[in-house]
């Protein structure tokens, strides 16, 4: 009898050990989000100049996927817009880095073949942050807004684009976020304008909890031209809006 215990309780002893080997192997090898807390406000790359880090990833319900290439180049898709048949990337190159300016050259191309109103995009310039403090930053950006025309048999319809941001680092798990995107359509005569668009203007607020692998809470309000300009939703001026998103 006291071999059979023994027998046992060595058995047991075996199944704990192995149930936490199993436990320290998947800890090690399982993805684990980087730091979520932003240090100051220079470490942040949602909309500002900045980007991410080589290998850095970001991705969310709604949010696109980011991607840090190097040190210096971010690229990024919108799977909801793939998910619509509208085939979207960006890219973000950065090329002057200092204590208080980031400038970068930014590309963006989406096209949805299957709309006759809104065929598609290609915006290319070049965007800048100036940094204040440890908390506060200002954006601004010029754009070659590129819109591909039903007129022009899916040629290009030029016109520019300005955005500009402020960003208030509140605390390192709290972020405040207001940008405005404003875009004119070049018309067929020289210095004439198809139309200019209604500006889209973004009040956000994202904070970092310590739930769900570090998730990023964002809460915003948007004035402005919906983001998929077809539908009865397009005539929405102001929508609430809310997404998490995650960084590794």
């Amino acid at each position: 009898m006291s071999a059979v215990l023994s027998i046992v309780r060595s058995r047991r002893r075996s199944s704990r050990w192995l149930a936490a080997l199993f436990v320290a192997a998947w800890l090690f090898v399982a993805p684990r989000p980087a730091s979520a807390t932003w240090r100051n406000v220079r470490d942040v790359s949602r909309g500002t100049a900045q980007v991410l880090e080589k290998g850095e990833l970001t991705f969310g319900i709604f949010a696109p996927i980011a991607y840090g290439v190097t040190d210096s180049i971010t690229v990024q898709s919108s799977p909801i817009f793939d998910l619509l048949l509208i085939p979207n990337v960006g890219a973000r190159y950065r090329f002057v880095r200092t204590d208080r300016v980031v400038l970068a050259a930014t590309l963006s191309y989406k096209q949805a073949f299957l709309s006759d109103t809104q065929p598609g995009e290609l915006d290319a310039g070049g965007m800048g942050t100036l940094y204040i403090n440890d908390s506060w930053a200002l954006t601004g950006g010029l754009l070659i807004a590129q819109r591909f025309s039903v007129e022009k048999n899916l040629g290009f319809q030029g016109g520019l684009a300005l955005y500009g941001a402020v960003h208030m680092l509140a605390t390192p798990r709290n972020l405040v976020m207001l940008t405005a995107y404003l875009r004119g359509v070049r018309g067929a005569e020289p210095g004439t304008l198809v139309g200019i668009d209604r500006p889209l203007v973004t009040l956000a607020w994202i904070q970092q909890l310590r739930v769900i692998f570090n998730m990023h809470l964002v809460l915003s309000v948007s004035y402005g031209s919906f983001p998929l300009r077809g539908g009865p939703v397009a005539e929405l001026p102001v929508w609430p809006g809310v997404d998490a998103w995650w960084r590794y």
